[in-house]
């Protein structure tokens, strides 16, 4: 893991090689608690304004909440979770540390983070959809895909094409949830529900 830092982030153009051990300890440790603090505690802010709702309000579907529950919340925490770990660490379980796939994962998670708070916070409160479960912890968000973008770059550079991928995968997920779900009402009727106004 030292390693892998030391070869994808900045602080391997700063630090000599023998320098670092305790250094790199620190910043994954730090890193690793501050990305998953911040995932779940976005995911809380969304589960106590029932996303599913909120979204489901605005396409005009039901979500149940035997649906909602372990989609938005239980299955995107641990998603984002996974994606988190991978990133931060550089190791994918049950394949080893493979820098292709880690900053694949760091493209995703800066790609998560932004298309997340727009998609799904920025934009649909702007237009008037409040309150907005989640919207309070997205400047969080916004910070940490800067903070990973600065620190990662030589290793998104080196690796651009499986970061820009991991980027543009994540940014199309947010983007469809709404898209998606509108979709859903038209194809599943008896979900349909009146569309809230803003």
């Amino acid at each position: 893991m030292l390693e892998y830092l030391n070869k994808v982030t900045i602080l391997g153009l700063w630090f000599r090689e023998t320098d670092l051990g305790l250094l790199h300890q620190v910043v994954l440790a730090l890193l690793l608690a501050i990305n998953l603090s911040l995932t779940l505690i976005h995911s809380i802010q969304e589960l106590k304004g029932r996303l599913w709702r909120y979204f489901g309000g605005i396409a005009g579907i039901r979500i149940p909440d035997a649906v909602g529950f372990p989609t938005f919340f239980l299955g995107l925490t641990l998603l984002l979770w996974a994606v988190g770990f991978v990133a931060i660490t550089g190791y994918v379980p049950l394949i080893g540390f493979s820098q292709g796939a880690a900053l694949g994962c760091v493209g995703a998670l800066i790609g998560a983070r932004l298309s997340d708070s727009l998609h799904s916070h920025f934009l649909l409160d702007r237009q008037g959809f409040r309150p907005n479960p989640g919207l309070g912890s997205t400047s969080f968000y916004l910070a940490e895909a800067v903070i990973l973008t600065i620190l990662f770059l030589p290793g998104l550079r080196a690796r651009w094409i499986p970061a820009a991928f991991g980027f543009l995968a994540a940014w199309a997920f947010f983007s469809s949830i709404l898209p998606f779900l509108r979709l859903a009402r038209e194809v599943v009727p008896w979900l349909r529900r009146p569309c809230v106004e803003p």
